[in-house]
């Protein structure tokens, strides 16, 4: 039997399991509310909205009754996207939906890439919709530009070389928009040129594509009136580049709009370029895709104008083609580090690893005799030999914690991805070669191809040994730097097992006969 006393300092059991459920409710709400991510709940029967955390709205710009009791659907940033009656149906029945990168629409028009996750879950008897929403717009805009640069630099070096074989004008001309075309992924190229008639229409001398007769109905000029507020005639006017970002709503559009809708087109770029007579010609993209044009992009386009206007100017003054080599390998240095900071954008935790990691190869290279062009292909190297990570999940790569197996095995995969963008691409050292192999090891117990020290490039051999000691001494996302005697520790266990004894031995005199130091992060 139970004494007065332990009654009195036992509450009975259902008011201990309120306060239980009052705490755990105050607790979810204090979660729900200071989240970092949108929250959206709703009705799984209705799909009606019953609640939205401050982050969503400050997020989307919509207030919170603007939210409550509508559909999903019926708020202005899901309209017309995925999340439609049918995913909601999907959604009613597997419990369980994701979009990695959901364009969605802030209440000002602004465009956001989101990663949405909805669950259900059962509330004392309720199925209730949770979605979590969470804003990946700068990663994603870092990865469309990555991607954009790389396609860029295939183009630049394909151009490069129908520079260098292309016998007339006009097969320049066409090869650079069958270019643009089959490598860069664009719709459709054209080159132009304003006539010198009072009208200034603008001729087409060479294009490529999706064209359906488009070119046929484009009536253009470089007159400023009506017709000359195409990109096209803009750009041969101001001499700068002009870009629509998206055709549907873009004003200077309007004389073209239906016309290039019909055909795919989303968004243009007109890059004009001199012609040796002083005459202004202008090259023209459209994409199937709105928003496309990022500056590390437009840049590289205005190169490969720039490198059209030269060959037209070498095919008509029969100037010699070893000046351009040397502009040729200029623009892919340059190109290679526009890749190399646009990368790095993407992964907060390497910042300035590849930068490091080049520079020490440099001075080891050095220490042990390599010639200055082997030198400096392999700085070039070692400046993007992560560019394989763009391959990677994001989430992965800054992990704050070890890696599984499987998340470790999908990180093994970036040097042969880096390998399969860069292959194609015709710079004078090896430069995917020396990518590929930097994680090999000499035993044969590298990855990804498990090759050993004869098969090795010495360049690559190198790059292992700065690769290793640069990391060790940084911080890492899942520990704290271990610095630099447990790097050189390290590489000196491993000489002539699965690191080059030669590459190891001058990385340690530069250290400890030279006292280098890396720079800051």
């Amino acid at each position: 039997m139970t004494s007065p006393e332990s009654s009195a300092t036992n509450p009975p059991p259902s008011a201990a399991t309120e306060k239980a459920l009052r705490v755990s409710e105050a607790r979810y709400r204090r979660l729900f509310e200071s989240a970092q991510d949108g929250i959206l709940l709703l009705n799984a029967e209705t799909a009606q909205i019953e609640d939205v955390n401050p982050f969503l709205v400050n997020m989307l710009g919509y207030s919170y009754e603007e939210f409550m009791g509508k559909k999903l659907w019926e708020i202005g940033a899901f309209k017309d996207i995925a999340l439609n009656k049918e995913a909601f149906a999907e959604l009613q029945e597997k419990h369980f939906i994701r979009y990695d990168n959901l364009p969605l629409v802030t209440k000002k028009g602004a465009r956001l890439s989101v990663e949405f996750v909805s669950n259900v879950y059962d509330c004392e008897g309720v199925q209730v919709i949770q979605c979590n929403i969470r804003d990946n717009t700068k990663r994603y805009l870092v990865e469309i530009a990555l991607k954009a640069t790389t396609r860029s630099l295939k183009m630049l070096s394909e151009s490069n070389v129908a520079l260098l074989s292309s016998e007339t004008e006009n097969i320049l001309l066409t090869e650079y928009c069958r270019i643009a075309v089959d490598t860069g992924g664009y719709c459709m190229a054209w080159v132009g040129l304003a006539d010198e008639g009072d009208e200034k229409n603008i001729k087409v001398l060479s294009q490529y594509g999706e064209d359906d007769g488009y070119l046929e109905l484009l009536k253009t000029s470089s007159a400023e009136r009506d017709f000359g507020i195409s990109p096209t005639g803009l750009a041969i006017r101001s001499k700068q580049v002009e870009f629509v970002d998206n055709i549907s709503v873009d004003s200077r559009m309007v004389h073209w709009r239906k016309e290039a809708l019909k055909r795919g087109y989303q968004s243009a770029i007109a890059i004009p370029f001199h012609l040796p007579n002083d005459m202004i010609a202008c090259l023209t993209l459209y994409s199937s895709r709105v928003n496309v044009w990022s500056s590390p992009e437009r840049k590289l386009l205005q190169e490969i104008a720039a490198d059209l206007s030269f060959g037209i100017a070498a095919l008509r003054t029969a100037a010699a083609k070893i000046q351009y080599e040397v502009s040729l390998r200029d623009s892919l240095e340059q190109t290679i580090q526009v890749i190399a900071d646009t990368g790095e954008e993407r992964d907060a935790y390497t910042a300035g690893h590849q930068r490091r990691v080049a520079a020490l190869c440099v001075k080891i290279a050095t220490e042990m005799g390599l010639s200055e062009d082997r030198i400096h292909g392999l700085h070039l190297a070692a400046s993007i030999h992560d560019l394989g990570k763009i391959g990677i999940p994001a989430e992965i790569l800054a992990k704050p914690r070890r890696l599984s197996t499987m998340e470790f095995g999908l990180i093994k995969e970036h040097p042969a991805i880096a390998f399969n963008i860069l292959k194609g691409v015709n710079f004078p050292w090896p430069i995917a070669t020396i990518i590929v192999q930097h994680h090999e090891r000499i035993d044969g117990s590298g990855y990804p191809m498990g090759l050993t020290q004869d098969e090795l490039l010495m360049e690559s051999r190198i790059l292992a040994v700065a690769d290793v000691v640069e990391a060790m001494v940084s911080h890492r996302p899942y520990r704290a730097a271990l610095g630099k005697e447990a790097a050189l520790n390290e590489i000196t266990a491993q000489r002539d097992i699965t690191l080059d004894a030669q590459a190891v031995d001058a990385c340690l005199r530069i250290f400890n006969q030279q006292n280098y130091i890396f720079d800051e992060p």
